[in-house]
């Protein structure tokens, strides 16, 4: 090639790469004005910026406007607030709230209603990313993902059930995850093979299902006048500890009593999955110190590195019984179909009873209030000594109208706040701690090129006002903006 071409093929690269310079290419672009970004990692507020989205990505976020080709929509933020969607770790979606199998049954219209409206009540209150925390009907996990509008679901693949323990009801039941372990008080059915249920085989159906972590209960149950539930030895407790890490998921272990975080504690578990409420035999003191029992459990935790889920709206959604006014607050409207809720009105003396027998309800009332005590003491003490806190509702937690998808983890963050854990924490541990400690930071956590375009776009600022999750202008789920109304139950009924 002579001089005089190579000289002419040179200018026309310059002007085609000059021609270029600042453009981005768009397939389904959004563009967001004047966005100002909190980051949950240090809690700053960034200058005004733009946020390029394309589809299900975060493409570009910068001080200059770039130049888009392409189709794309624009929204302007300004006075507004930008934040990551939220993560809610521990939830429940494959039932309909509070509802037995044969309640299903005899009101289908309900059921449809509430599944309908399930997805876009987490939405409403910004969790735009959701893990179901065990499940026995994974087909139901199937119908929350076919939702035209939904948040991200991740799952656990039903939990590693300790055999004839806590989570597992009977035998009847198809729970195929179950843990062999041997005991003489709970024998188990001699046509199972133990080699289909050793810590290693469970893991692996849980890696070919797609689950991202294995679950397990430390639970000996409830009722001290019947024989303890079984509970994983050390080494049951260490060897699927082991198994999991082979195949790099996270070990989540349900316990919410002294022993059990005792116990946890110092088997290194990666999550535990309940605030230590029950104290046993302890108590507080008139000073309200905790008992140093207690101080040494925690202590044990946080030197272990054992991430803390304090799920504080566990006990008020079953005190919410005792208040059936609980069921006339309006926010309920928004994620709750109205069919439903009247059923709850109508049933909520049966499902006080259901749960609580006979027992007066100024006693139920007392005992949970300090059971809510001393998880609110406890949640500080960790925060204060440098435990890792991680947000997640238990959403439902149990046969309670107390615990409605999406506003239960808005009154979650309520009560931590109540606790006093301040607001950056409250955030980041419902963003960028949950997204690090189940392995999602590459695409959850914080706004940034690159990580999925779930995001919200605040009125308030939230590490000035709790009120700021209730006050969402927009959600953007995988690069699809709504307005907050759309997610309404409200928008059923009328």
């Amino acid at each position: 090639m002579d001089k005089a071409k190579l000289f002419l093929l040179s200018i026309l690269t310059f002007i085609s790469c000059k021609s270029n310079k600042g453009i981005i290419s768009v397939k389904n672009g959004l563009i967001i004005e004047n966005a100002r970004i909190i980051s949950p990692e240090n809690q700053s507020l960034s200058p005004e910026n733009y946020i390029v989205l394309d589809g299900d990505d975060i493409i570009f976020i910068g001080e200059v406007k770039p130049n888009l080709k392409g189709p794309f929509k624009t929204i302007d933020a300004k006075g507004k607030y930008i934040i990551p969607g939220l993560i809610d770790s521990h939830v429940h979606v494959t039932g309909t709230d509070a509802l037995s199998e044969k309640e299903e049954l005899e009101n289908p219209e309900i059921v449809k209603r509430f599944r309908e409206q399930l997805p876009k009540s987490y939405l409403y209150f910004g969790y735009t990313t959701i893990i179901d925390l065990g499940t026995a009907k994974p087909e139901r996990l199937s119908e929350f993902n076919n939702a035209d509008i939904k948040p991200d679901l991740y799952y656990v693949g039903g939990g590693a059930v300790i055999g004839n323990g806590y989570g597992l009801s009977n035998w009847n039941d198809d729970i195929p995850n179950f843990i062999y372990q041997e005991n003489e008080t709970y024998p188990i059915p001699k046509k199972y093979k133990k080699e289909n249920h050793t810590p290693k085989a469970v893991v692996e159906r849980l890696v070919k299902s797609g689950a991202i972590a294995v679950k397990t209960y430390y639970e000996p149950g409830f009722d001290p006048m019947q024989a303890p539930l079984p509970t994983p030895s050390k080494a049951l407790m260490e060897e699927l500890k082991s198994e999991a890490h082979k195949k790099n998921l996270i070990l989540v272990v349900h316990g919410n009593s002294l022993e059990a975080h005792d116990f946890l504690g110092n088997a290194k578990v990666d999550i535990i999955a309940h605030g230590l409420w029950n104290w046993g035999n302890y108590s507080l003191d008139n000073n309200n110190k905790i008992p140093q029992a207690i101080k040494k459990t925690l202590d044990t935790e946080i030197e272990n590195n054992v991430k803390y889920m304090p799920t504080l709206q566990v006990i008020n959604g079953l005190k919410a019984l005792t208040n059936a006014e609980f069921l006339d607050n309006t926010e309920l409207e928004n994620v709750l179909p109205k069919q439903l809720k009247d059923y709850y009105k109508a049933n909520a003396d049966t499902m006080y009873t259901n749960i609580f027998g006979d027992a007066p309800k100024a006693i139920i009332i007392r005992n949970f209030n300090r059971l809510s005590n001393q998880g609110k003491i406890n949640l500080k003490y960790m925060y204060d000594h440098g435990g890792v806190i991680l947000f997640g509702s238990d959403t439902p937690s149990s046969p309670t109208y107390g615990n409605p998808p999406g506003y239960n983890g808005y009154l979650e963050m309520i009560e931590m706040e109540s606790a006093g854990i301040p607001l950056h924490q409250i955030l980041a541990s419902a963003t960028i701690e949950n997204a690090k400690a189940f392995k999602l930071e590459k695409l959850y956590g914080t706004v940034e090129k690159g990580k999925k375009a779930n995001l919200l776009i605040l009125n308030k600022n939230p590490l000035q006002d709790i009120t700021a999750y209730n006050d969402i202008l927009q959600v953007i789920i995988q690069g699809k903006i709504m307005n907050r109304n759309t997610l309404s139950a409200r928008e059923i009924i009328e």
